[in-house]
């Protein structure tokens, strides 16, 4: 039947990666995009999980904290998201059965029965977030179909979208009728995509005031 794509706010969220090495890591890089508190347990985290946090700069609102020791369940309470990605399937099991008990999304490395969520290939360019998901079935075709997603989309397109959330209070103005807005929004869309981006929210602002039908203050 397949799984149904939420996008889910993380920022602030509690998630807790069990496991120290490369697919901890892996996994720890694609969350910090998005804000949450991480904490990563393992008895060894590697350099490759720990430089992460180095890059915590790029995004003020994630937080990223190591234990270094042997999981203890406990390590789970109040959690909102768990990922078991250890070398140790009987623990991945465990820990599995402890998130699906207490409704708690679960993802487990390489064992997809045992997950409630997948990871997704992502692409991502500022606000744009595209997700890839075959149901855990073919990480490798998640992975091509990105690629091609990456290659088809224009230079900009994540500015693009920042600016036309910025003026989208101006247009809500101008237009009252929620038809016209939609052609607003598209001119202006149309006008952003033939300059790939290299527009300015006066720019914009000024396009609204000589398109739309009343003139926004």
């Amino acid at each position: 039947m397949g799984y149904f794509p939420f996008f889910v706010e993380l920022e602030g969220r509690r998630g807790v990666i069990v496991g120290g090495g490369t697919v901890a890591a892996r996994k720890v890089e694609k969350l910090l995009l998005f804000g949450p508190e991480l904490t990563v347990v393992a008895p060894d985290i590697e350099a490759c999980v720990r430089i992460q946090g180095e890059l915590l700069q790029e995004d003020a609102a994630a937080s990223l904290h190591f234990k270094e020791r042997e999981f203890q369940i406990e390590d789970l309470h109040g959690a909102d998201f768990v990922v078991a990605a250890t070398d140790d399937e009987a623990l991945n099991g465990r820990i599995a059965d402890y998130c699906r008990e207490r409704r708690i999304p679960v993802n487990v490395a390489d064992d997809r029965e045992k997950c409630t969520f997948f990871f997704p290939a992502l692409v991502k360019d500022g606000p744009l977030t595209v997700g890839i998901s075959t149901d855990g079935k073919s990480p490798f075709t998640s992975s091509w179909v990105r690629r091609e997603i990456e290659g088809m989309l224009p230079e900009g397109i994540g500015n693009i979208i920042d600016l036309l959330g910025q003026i989208r209070p101006a247009v809500m103005a101008a237009e009252v009728e929620e038809s016209e807005r939609k052609k607003l929004f598209e001119k202006l869309f149309s006008y952003c995509m033939e300059r790939e981006g290299a527009v300015s929210l006066e720019g914009l602002t000024r396009l609204v005031n000589t398109w739309g039908r009343h003139e926004v203050q």
